[in-house]
């Protein structure tokens, strides 16, 4: 049975190789970014209704052959601590990057987008509406100068208001 990755290598080979190469090494570059110790914090709510809150927050980040994984906690309020994290691979077949990710009280959601630079733009499918939906977008930009942020905003309809779910910044330690 072929693996998962016979179909880029067959792509990549098929169109020349030296493109494929090329943006296999960018995309590997990026994903390198993502490794080590980061400490940072942010405003957090739950949905539109709910308040603001500030929260601290440390995460580790693992890479590997096109996949990158962010794991950690958040804590706000004294009481509160939340797990955070994306798990997500690169595509260079498609160009594009998903997995999951864990951050709201609904569980983990799935993920999916493209690189644009040094951010990726994604679009979460929660598993349960969160802010009235099952949809949201999230960004994560990682300049590559040891900072990083991800901000998840959701909208409860199409036509409807923005909603800053998450704003988090980090610095590598």
């Amino acid at each position: 049975m072929p693996s998962i990755w016979t179909r880029p290598l067959v792509l990549c080979l098929l169109s020349g190789g030296l493109g494929c190469a090329v943006a296999h090494a960018d995309e590997q570059d990026f994903l390198n970014r993502f490794d080590g110790n980061w400490s940072g914090g942010g405003q957090v709510r739950r949905n539109a209704q709910s308040p603001i809150f500030n929260v601290t927050c440390t995460v580790a980040g693992d890479r590997a052959a096109i996949r990158m994984a962010i794991d950690g906690n958040c804590r706000g309020a004294i009481v509160v601590t939340r797990e955070i994290g994306a798990k997500v691979r690169y595509d260079a077949a498609t160009s594009t990057y998903s997995g999951t990710y864990v951050g709201a009280r609904v569980g983990p959601a799935a993920i999916f987008g493209r690189r644009n630079g040094d951010r990726v733009n994604f679009t979460i499918n929660w598993p349960k509406p969160v802010n009235g939906s099952t949809k949201a977008q999230m960004t994560i930009i990682n300049d590559g100068n040891g900072t990083l942020r991800i901000q998840v905003i959701s909208r409860p309809s199409p036509d409807g208001p923005a909603t800053t779910l998450s704003n988090l910044v980090f610095n590598k330690s």
